[in-house]
């Protein structure tokens, strides 16, 4: 049973509206500053939809960059 709120099914689709439409990988920061959000917000919600295999992600230094993991 999905008990997930609509602020977090809100939050999660602004996350993915914004991927979507950007031509390269956007860090937690970029994300949280687009949206609004905190960063660890973000980066908890971004965690989750790359488990639910949504997102992918990779590290550059300090900074994590997601991307929509699209299918192959």
């Amino acid at each position: 049973m999905n008990h997930r709120t609509k602020v977090a099914i809100s939050i999660d689709d602004s996350i993915l509206s914004i991927l979507e439409k950007s031509d390269h990988p956007l860090s937690t920061r970029e994300i949280s500053l687009k949206i609004k959000k905190a960063w660890h917000t973000v980066n908890s919600h971004c965690m989750r939809l790359q488990i639910d295999g949504k997102l992918e992600c990779f590290r550059t230094g300090n900074n994590t960059l997601w991307s929509v993991k699209y299918e192959k």
